[in-house]
């Protein structure tokens, strides 16, 4: 129902409006119409504005307005009279008969109006007295429309089709104050009767108007019993809660409104909640059923489908799809369209990510910061659900090693933002040496690592403690050991380092070994004296080559030592060294 009936607009009004009924002592409010329903939902969808109603006003449809307090009726037998009851609107009739049945009293106040007083009498016949109110509600009738009078009425006793019929209570519509006027009744055809408590029941008639009717609408409220004797009928009723709506005979969609509210939103492959849904609406704002409905959405994007799609609506005008996410998150619009409405129904719906399931664009790993400062850039990465959606407000944890080279993060735990990242900061501690940071998910465990290293200071740095350049006969050991000693820059050694000693792996080349390890590359650790030694055996092909002497996590350049190998008998051997030579641990060896 979509035109209402308001004691608080004016009969010139233009707005749908509306008596919302109460329990018992009913307190007639106006609620919105298709206007303000529509209003109310712009901020989650937006609708076409449908003409409004006429509007029909019952005034003090709830008799809440003292100032149409008073009573009229009564006094002598057999008199009659019609009169304004307080200062109106509502005003009344009554009568009594052959001088013998004094009129029923009409009162209002307290909230309701009442009818007391009525009774019969056989005298020559059985006759009846009987009283009724009226109201002019100012608005002229209409063709081609269905009007829908609705009463609360208790009489105190159980309110049936049959006592209805006799006219011993009830309500009409009708062109004036007469019963003669009266183009629809409780009395006449099937009226609806609903039990709302006790011996309180609603009471609605319908009309409608193939043509237009002379005149303005009335509301009549009548005890007129007929023939019924003082025990046959029920003497006295009350009324409330009066309320007239009226509804087009012929609809045509006008305008469309949601069926539920937002906001909407689906996890990617999910369904949306709440259902969409369309009410269509007719130009008075009454929904409409047997109306196809149809949902469209981005071809490409965040979108979704529909099932079923186009969708009628059902009885209540209303027309419900499942929507169904698609697997890629973000905010986009949904039109829902009608044939010979202008305008569509746009919905604004959102698909969030799933549940973490992966992570990637790890940002920050392999790279290396000085011991006890802090690695230049911050450990990143992204989280992703199982199509690749950025999650937001997924849980990270940081976990450095407990022990050796190792770092502290700060924070330790991140909350993923709307683009699903999350950072943290890394700090080396005070020993050098190459490190992880684990990254753990909830739900997941660990997922990711970055790789990091904790340099030395660069104040420590290798020199050369033996010659750097040598000559040596194939398949012998080089007379001279090479040697590196690792100092800081005060000179102070720098024990328990380690330094990679690499031979070429291919072509002229050595055999390097400390005594314990032996290949074409080798790490030695420095001794307490910060030096770090290993003898060469050249290898078995001539030539000249370079082995480097690679202080570990270091930026300093390596140190070279500069080898040739020669036949057994070159002369070139026999010459000797260029500079002092530390021995070979080897031939130190064999003189021993």
């Amino acid at each position: 129902m979509d035109t209402s009936i308001s004691a608080s607009l004016s009969p010139t009004s233009n707005a749908p409006v509306s008596i919302a009924p109460r329990p018992r002592r009913f307190r007639w409010r106006c609620a919105p119409g298709v206007l303000g329903l529509l209003a109310l939902l712009a901020g989650v969808a937006h609708a076409a504005t449908p003409v409004p109603a006429a509007s029909i006003v019952v005034a003090n449809g709830d008799f809440s307005d003292t100032a149409n307090d008073g009573a009229i009726g009564g006094g002598v037998a057999g008199g009659s009279g019609t009169a304004i009851i307080g200062s109106g609107p509502w005003g009344g009739s009554y009568s009594g008969a052959l001088g013998v049945l004094l009129p029923p009293l009409l009162t209002i106040g307290g909230g309701d109006a009442r009818i007391s007083g009525i009774i019969g009498v056989n005298v020559a016949g059985i006759i009846n007295n009987n009283g009724r109110f009226h109201q002019d509600t100012g608005v002229s009738w209409i063709g081609q429309r269905r009007y829908v009078l609705t009463a609360d009425i208790n009489a105190g006793a159980v309110l049936t089709a049959n006592v209805l019929s006799s006219g011993n209570l009830g309500i009409a519509l009708a062109t004036g104050t007469t019963p003669a006027s009266r183009l629809a009744t409780s009395a006449v055809g099937t009226p609806t009767i609903t039990l709302l408590g006790g011996t309180t029941y609603r009471v609605s008639i319908t009309h409608t108007t193939t043509t237009t009717p002379a005149g303005t609408i009335h509301i009549q409220l009548f005890g007129e019993p007929t023939g019924l004797l003082t025990a046959d009928l029920l003497g006295a009723a009350t009324f409330d809660n009066v309320t007239l709506s009226t509804f087009l005979t012929t609809q045509v969609p006008a305008a469309l409104a949601p069926g539920n509210p937002g906001p909407y939103t689906a996890v990617v492959a999910q369904a949306v909640t709440p259902a969409l849904s369309v009410r269509v609406l007719d130009a008075l704002g009454d929904p409409i059923p047997g109306i196809s409905v149809t949902f469209a959405a981005p071809t490409s994007g965040a979108s979704a489908t529909f099932v079923p799609n186009p969708a009628t609506t059902g009885a209540n005008g209303v027309a419900t799809v499942t929507t169904t996410a698609n697997t890629i998150a973000g905010t986009y619009n949904v039109t829902a369209t009608v044939a010979g409405v202008p305008t569509p129904l746009t919905f604004t719906l959102t698909n969030v990510a799933g549940p973490a399931a992966s992570v990637g664009g790890l940002s920050g790993s392999g790279q290396g910061a000085v011991t006890s400062t802090p690695f230049p850039t911050p450990l990143g990465l992204q989280v992703f659900d199982a199509f690749g959606n950025p999650v937001p407000g997924s849980t990270v944890t940081f976990s450095a090693a407990a022990t050796g080279a190792s770092a502290s993060v700060s924070p330790a735990v991140v909350v993923t933002g709307a683009n699903g990242m999350a950072t943290t900061n890394a700090v080396a501690n005070g020993i050098a040496g190459n490190h992880a940071i684990a990254v753990g998910i909830a739900g997941l465990g660990q997922v990711a690592s970055f790789a990091l290293t904790n340099l030395l200071h660069p104040s420590i740095t290798p020199t050369s403690g033996g010659e750097s350049t040598q000559n040596g006969a194939v398949g012998e050991m080089f007379s001279c050991a090479l040697m590196v000693r690792i100092t800081d820059d005060e000179g102070i050694p720098q024990p328990d380092l380690a330094v990679d000693f690499v031979a070429p792996a291919s072509g002229a080349s050595a055999v390097l070994t400390d005594g314990v390890t032996t290949g074409s590359s080798i790490m030695v650790r420095t001794d307490v004296d910060g030096v770090a030694t290993v003898d060469a055996t050249a290898n078995g092909i001539e030539g000249r080559y370079t082995i480097g002497a690679q202080l570990r996590f270091s930026l300093a350049a390596p140190m070279e030592f500069q080898l040739r190998n020669l036949a057994a008998n070159d002369p070139l051997h026999a010459s000797g060294f260029d500079g002092p030579c530390i021995p070979a641990l080897g031939l130190l060896e064999v003189a021993d």
